[in-house]
């Protein structure tokens, strides 16, 4: 396996991360899912980009987005879900609406 493809297969193991601080915990999972997919083909181009820079090739885009977002989601299934770091990062750009937060300054 060549370089570039370990990069992008790290980078699918990295997305699940990304999709989970970028996206609100309350989200249904399609919308996490399809966040997934376009961070996935981002990294596909990305991938195509860096393996050859002087054409664009669908079929190496393809393969490497399809490719990352298999990885991620198997990353999500196995590694990640219900785990503190994804839940620690779900969290991070969460904000408690104003109303939750005069309900508990008046209790």
């Amino acid at each position: 396996m060549d370089k570039v493809s370990l990069v992008n297969l790290l980078i699918g193991g990295f997305l699940p991360l990304v999709v989970a601080f970028v996206s609100k915990e309350t989200w249904a999972g399609w919308v996490k899912g399809l966040i997934l997919a376009a961070l996935a083909a981002l990294s596909g181009l990305g991938t195509d980009y860096i393996a050859n820079s002087t054409s664009f090739d669908p079929a190496v885009a393809g393969w490497s987005a399809g490719a990352a977002f298999v990885f991620g989601v198997a990353a999500h299934f196995g590694i990640y879900k219900d785990s503190t770091l994804q839940d620690l990062l779900a969290k991070a750009l969460y904000k408690v609406p104003a109303a939750a937060r005069a309900v508990e300054v008046e209790g």
